[in-house]
């Protein structure tokens, strides 16, 4: 405890330094007293926020408090500007989470899954993958990993499988779970709370909106070409050993002890569909608002006589973090554009890429954004830190701005390689340490890659194809 504590000191105080060093730094041609402040405070932000020296939220809003303290917003303005439609939209979808974790949804998916896959772990794997991918498109990628790793640990126990990193199987399913969470959240704006903010920082500085619609489309895309590589490596690298019968037959019992599904199930289930619905004709309606509809929902989730959710467990359990999260670095961003301190830094680390093809530019900021979020573990942050700068050097070279957008969603919700954020960490820091890092990087490469070589090449095409900006 000594050795950690004394970590974090240090590493507070550089961090410390570094904002002092960047009072007295001359201030680079180009930006303002406030904006070159601003920059180095955001280098502290990062080696804080990549060591955790303090926890991640509450760095971020010790950054968003810098804004106002150097008279470049008043507080109620950075405030203000700091509210975002991702905040909001998460009062939903936490929700939507709750229901479908408490209720008899998730054995039911589980044990439909093994009955089609039997003592086959690829396809039983396969299975999992694709129901995790599907409720994905309605509860964050955090949120759904809490939700499906208990089913795939009871498989495991049911299997016999010890704990440690000597099984196949356990490997293969519980980081096939966590790659399936990041990929699901990709086909809709609300299948991670990172979407929506990367829409909202690049609406709130270059004025382009996305479409529920066009995002599915996109998304779905991405979805059945990155998820089938996902399983594909998994099972050849890792090759899983098969599931016993006993192991079927005790969870198949477990399922058939259920009753049918309760009033409150049936009325949760509708109401979910209907949102999706409306959320999807909001494409083409504007007064079905993707916020209203959501809110609209989350009120009728708790109607009367219905108790599809339970208000105390909703304030208990749900992740307020990422609510805070989305705020504070939606305050510093704001601080960030009012400075000019997000134009100037498109310039000093893009710049010079603009020398070459939009094609090669787009790959290098591609693979750019998929290594820094693997070390950022911080989705929130990594939106914040990267939407606004790579999509205004898009802009800037003519390029697709929708297609950078979802680029930067994309990277900014997963990362493959390394067991650093939270949706592969939950996993990791089990108890149970199914898998290493060495392990995950064996198999998140083969994503990334194809993610990146999406993004870059076939999402721009698509984008021009359907006529977006």
């Amino acid at each position: 405890m000594r050795e950690r504590t004394s970590f974090k000191v240090g590493v507070v105080a550089i961090a410390l330094l570094i904002a002092v060093a960047a009072f007295f730094i001359p201030n680079p041609e180009g930006l303002a007293f406030e904006g070159k402040m601003m920059l180095g405070i955001l280098a502290a932000c990062i080696l804080l926020w990549i060591t955790e020296a303090i926890p991640i939220v509450i760095t971020a809003w010790m950054f968003a408090a810098a804004v106002p303290i150097m008279g470049i917003l008043s507080p109620n303005e950075t405030w203000a500007s700091g509210v975002s439609v991702a905040m909001v939209l998460c009062l939903s979808c936490f929700a939507f989470a709750l229901f479908v974790q408490y209720s008899s949804i998730s054995l039911r998916i589980i044990a439909f899954v093994l009955k089609w896959a039997k003592n086959d772990s690829k396809k039983a794997l396969a299975g999992l993958m694709v129901a995790t991918a599907i409720l994905s498109m309605i509860i964050d990628d955090l949120v759904l990993v809490l939700i499906m790793l208990p089913f795939a640990y009871k498989i495991l126990d049911e299997n016999g499988t010890p704990w440690g990193d000597k099984s196949n199987l356990a490997k293969a399913l519980v980081l096939g779970i966590a790659f399936a969470s990041y990929i699901g959240g990709w086909i809709t704006p609300v299948g991670s709370v990172v979407n929506i903010l990367a829409m909202g920082f690049a609406e709130q500085a270059l004025g382009v909106t996305v479409t529920f619609a066009n995002w599915m489309i996109l998304g779905f895309i991405m979805c059945i070409v990155v998820l089938p590589v996902s399983w594909f490596v998994l099972v050849k690298i890792f090759k899983p050993e098969p599931i016993s019968d006993d192991a079927l037959a005790r969870i198949q019992e477990e399922r058939a002890a259920l009753p049918g599904f309760t009033k409150d199930e049936i009325w949760g289930m509708l109401i979910i569909l209907a949102t999706l619905i409306l959320w999807l004709a909001g494409s083409w309606v504007p007064t079905l608002d993707v916020v209203v509809v959501g809110l609209v929902a989350l009120g009728l989730l708790f109607l009367p006589p219905f108790k599809c959710v339970s208000f105390k467990r909703y304030v208990e359990e749900s992740p307020w973090q990422v609510v805070m999260l989305n705020w504070a670095v939606g305050c510093f961003v704001a601080g960030m554009i009012a400075t000019g301190a997000m134009t100037w830094l498109v310039s000093a680390v893009f710049g010079s890429l603009s020398m070459l093809p939009l094609v090669a530019v787009v790959l290098l900021v591609a693979v750019f954004a998929c290594v820094f979020h693997n070390i950022l573990p911080a989705g929130a942050a990594v939106a914040g830190l990267i939407t606004i700068p790579i999509c205004g050097l898009v802009a800037s070279m003519g390029g697709n701005i929708t297609a950078a957008i979802f680029m930067c969603a994309v990277f900014s919700s997963a990362a493959f390689m390394l067991p650093l954020d939270l949706v592969v960490y939950v996993a990791y820091s089990s108890e149970r340490k199914y898998f290493t890092p060495i392990d995950e990087l064996k198999v998140g490469w083969a994503p990334s890659i194809v993610a990146i070589a999406m993004v870059a090449l076939v999402v721009p095409a698509l984008c021009s194809v359907m006529g977006l900006a």
